[in-house]
């Protein structure tokens, strides 16, 4: 057994969670209670942790905070402190779902945590914003065939609505809704800060609005996904995926012209940030613009300024963007009221 890590009670061989703990039932058991995608992370992570303890003869259910903070410090040179800080929740998400007594709590895990970050602390990296006049162009770049139809409809649904890429994945035809004053509306039913599924819903301006009708006539769409792959010109009945829209952006900007390694920094949330930093170029109220992109961190949205030296420059040209509309419309409502 290695030096400083304590078994503590394990009813299998060491490293090998008790037969009596059914971590992935209990992880299964948190299903409808938070994202799919954080349920699903927690499982690798800890069986990567599991395997650590399997080579240094520790048990790692139920583990000590002596085993963790170990973990930690020994993992400290070979992975960064974020994937670190994950594998950490995952270890004690699993105990707490077990209801174990929480290692993670313990003042020894809590200093090996802040070592890893001091060690070798990350960089925040951003996707390079799509921004009012790189959405310009990609929008005239997109075809008149039915690809280019729901490129259209993806380019300005996501920076007109602040969405982030899982957000478009979600979307169906009947989230395709009107306002009260009778508006074409988008509803965006549940984001990552939005667990409780409270929702938002976006005014889309006319141009988009006639874009998404367009795209649900010529696509047939009568149910089910409104963001489709087309295959051999029709539109297949499935959503997709977060990826396969970041993949989709990517293509779009290199068709509108976009240099090779501005393409390469574009990812699904390029579009949301694009819009954040337009609309904060533009002076609009911070609280507000949080809001209406459903930020709970006024930091996060502070983040998309901070790295406009690593974007092309915002032009304040005389034309006022869908977004800019949309906000300067939300904005005024909600302080008339």
């Amino acid at each position: 057994m290695s030096e400083g890590i304590s078994h503590g009670p394990c009813a299998s061989a060491p490293g090998v969670p008790s037969a009596g703990h059914d971590w992935r039932g209990a992880l299964k058991a948190l299903e409808g209670a938070y994202a799919t995608t954080t349920i699903s992370g927690y499982a690798p992570d800890f069986s990567l942790f599991a395997d650590w303890c399997a080579e240094k003869g520790a048990c790692p259910l139920p583990s000590t905070p002596e085993t963790l903070a170990r973990y930690l410090d020994e993992m400290i040179g070979t992975l960064n402190s974020a994937t670190l800080i994950r594998r950490l929740a995952a270890a004690v998400r699993v105990h707490r779902a077990l209801e174990l007594d929480n290692p993670g709590t313990s003042e020894r895990v809590r200093l090996a945590r802040r070592r890893t970050q001091r060690y070798r602390p990350n960089r925040p990296r951003q996707a390079h914003g799509i921004d009012r006049d790189l959405r310009a162009q990609m929008l005239s770049s997109c075809k008149s065939m039915l690809a280019g139809k729901r490129d259209k409809v993806l380019v300005a649904l996501g920076f007109e609505g602040l969405c982030r890429r899982s957000e478009l994945a979600a979307l169906r035809l009947d989230d395709v809704v009107h306002n009260r004053q009778g508006q074409l509306a988008l509803l965006i039913r549940r984001g990552k800060a939005d667990q409780m599924g409270d929702g938002r819903i976006i005014t889309l301006s006319p141009e988009t609005a006639r874009t998404v009708l367009e795209w649900i006539e010529t696509a047939g769409i009568e149910h089910g996904p409104l963001i489709r792959p087309v295959y051999r010109g029709r539109a297949v009945a499935r959503h997709m995926s977060g990826f396969s829209i970041s993949r989709l952006l990517k293509s779009i900007a290199t068709g509108a012209g976009l240099p090779s390694d501005l393409v390469n920094q574009i990812s699904g949330h390029s579009l949301r940030i694009g819009a954040a930093q337009t609309l904060l170029e533009d002076g609009h109220d911070l609280l507000r613009l949080m809001k209406a992109g459903g930020w709970k961190s006024a930091t996060t949205v502070l983040l998309c300024r901070s790295y406009r030296d690593r974007c092309l420059a915002v032009t304040s040209g005389n034309g006022t963007s869908s977004a800019v509309s949309y906000a300067t419309a939300y904005i005024k409502r909600n302080r008339a009221s």
